[in-house]
């Protein structure tokens, strides 16, 4: 018999009818969870971050290039906690932009996710 380890053997499951029902449960949730829609509290306000206006912001990125970033208010504030963690970004400065019919469209296109459009 195969093993996991050297001396144990490979543990054999059966699965009653609550397991089935609720695997078929589980199959059924989206397996991307969106991250960037989870809620949140702004620092300063103290209130609900908005995820409904989409709008455009400005990031100047230190030891980075400058990036635009088309989301929601909510969409932007995951992205950056996102990129800080991951990626190490520190913003110089930010600054809300215009929002062009280009970016819009964009973002609809990308099924309403956060987009980054790098600025070199």
């Amino acid at each position: 018999m195969l093993s996991y380890f050297w001396n144990e053997p490979i543990p054999t499951f059966t699965m009653d009818i609550k397991d089935a029902e609720y695997q078929e449960w589980y199959n059924d949730l989206p397996q991307e969870r969106e991250w960037f829609n989870e809620p949140q509290i702004g620092h300063w306000s103290k209130e609900p971050l908005d995820n409904t206006k989409v709008l455009c912001e400005y990031w100047a990125l230190k030891n980075d290039p400058d990036v635009k970033v088309i989301g929601t208010e909510l969409q932007c504030s995951n992205l950056f906690t996102k990129m800080l963690k991951e990626e190490g970004w520190q913003i110089n400065l930010d600054y809300k932009d215009e929002l062009l019919p280009e970016y819009a469209q964009a973002y609809e296109d990308n099924n309403k996710k956060p987009i980054i459009i790098n600025l070199k």
